[in-house]
This record gives structure tokens, sequence and C-alpha cells, in this order.
């Protein structure tokens, strides 16, 4: 178990380091903003930039040490993950997930990439999707049946098609495909980052405007009423502004 916290530990500051190396390279920018909730099963830092071209550019890490609530195993669970709301309505929202938890004796990894596009480019996405393609064909798994796991995650009952793209991976898995998931994040923020920088400039109207802030509405729908995560998060003491800060636009228009 220390061996594999401690691998994770050396992926998980890496990361973040990168991540917010790129979002203030997009946002010309030095400043980044740190918050750290503590409550005594979990630690949530939160690490925040923000600007004219990332609006709200998030990547945070949370530890939780608990028991397991079907085996009652000393569990440790850790995760990565990262949230970008750009201003311009051509760039979608990042979604970026990776979770280790050790229990029992036994090691699961999750990866979860994706993105939320309010003005779907075609060109974009299919770009995405070749590169985790590349990805899953090296560490010899079937992209299609990894990116169907997670095409349909960000959907509520009552919505009649999910808001991510379906292009990323969803992937949970043990711990021999931990060198992939640690790939696949890489990978995916920087295909991320090179959208960033060939859309910055990007035309777009109001009505863009108004199907960005549709979008922005329905992320915090999902969220609030469909992510089984928040009410445990709230459970352990974890404020709503922490989770609000996390994963939520940072403006929002009904």
């Amino acid at each position: 178990m220390e061996g594999t916290i401690m691998d994770m530990n050396e992926y998980y500051n890496g990361v973040i380091e990168e991540a917010l190396e790129g979002f203030k390279r997009a946002n010309n920018t030095d400043q980044v903003e740190q918050k750290i909730y503590e409550v005594p099963a979990a630690t949530w830092e939160i690490n925040v930039v923000r600007g004219k071209v990332l609006e709200k550019a998030t990547i945070s890490r949370v530890t939780l040490d608990t028991k397991h609530p079907v085996t009652g195993d000393d569990t440790h669970f850790n995760a990565l993950q990262s949230k970008v709301y750009p201003l311009n309505p051509k760039i979608p929202v990042l979604i970026f997930i990776i979770e280790h938890m050790v229990s029992g004796g036994k090691t699961f990894f999750s990866g979860m990439m994706d993105v939320i596009p309010a003005v779907p480019i075609e060109e974009d996405l299919r770009f995405l999707g070749a590169e985790m393609k590349k990805v899953a064909e090296k560490h010899g798994e079937d992209y299609e049946a990894l990116r169907q796991k997670g095409s349909t995650i960000f959907k509520l009952e009552q919505w009649e098609k999910p808001i991510n793209a379906g292009v990323g991976i969803h992937n949970p898995t043990e711990k021999e495909r931990m060198d992939m998931i640690k790939e696949e994040g890489q990978v995916w923020l920087r295909s991320y980052l090179n959208v960033v920088e060939k859309r910055v400039h990007e035309p777009y109207t109001d009505e863009d405007v108004n199907r960005m802030n549709s979008v922005r509405a329905r992320i915090l729908e999902y969220y609030y009423l469909g992510d089984i995560s928040l009410p445990e998060a709230m459970k352990l003491g974890i404020p709503l502004e922490a989770i609000n800060l996390m994963l939520i636009a940072p403006t929002l228009h009904y």
C-alpha cells in the first residue's frame, strides 16, 4: 500500500504542477489561489487559476481515510480532479478525474477523461478522441469499449442525452493498469491545452454564449442532483463552498 501511495503522490504532484503551468500560460498570469479544507477523515486541496481565457481552471486533490462502507476494511482514497470553464464558448469544459483506492489489501484505479462542449467543434473532438485511442492501443485496450463506459456518465434521468461529448475514456481497473491511467491523464491534459491554444481567439456569437450558460447550468444540476460523491463529501463535513469552488462554474445565468 505504501509503495502505491508514494508512486501516486509523485504522479499527482507532477500533474498538478503541469496543469497549473498550462492554466497560467493560457491566462498570462502568475496568480494561483489555493484553499485547503480539512476535516477528521478528509483533506481537499483546491488550486484555482482565473483569467480572460480560462475563466476558472481548477485542479484539486482529495484524500480520504475511512472504513469501507461494505467490508469495514481500512480504506485510503485519493483523487485528482480538474475542471476548466473557458470564457470562449468554442472551447469545451474539461473533465479530468483520476482516483485510486487501497482497501482490504487490494488497489483499484479509475480514470475518467472527457469534455463538455457548448458549441461542439468536430475537428477538436476527433483530435481528443484520437489521442485517447493512441493511449488505449499502446496498452492493449479497446478504445471504443472504454469510450462507451464514460459516454453517458454526465446525464440525469430526465435529460434526453448526456452533456459530455463521449470522446474520452473511462476505465475503472486494478493495479496492473496503473501505468495506462497515469499516461492517459497526462495526454488528456496536454491535448486539452492544445485545443485551448488553438481556439483562444475563435470568434463567437451571443447565441454561443447562451448555449455555454445553459451547459454550465446543466453541470451544476448534474453535480447537485446526480453525483453520488457530493452528498458523501458533505456527510464528512466538507463545506458546500469547497464543492462549488472545485466543480461549479464561476458565473451562472438562468
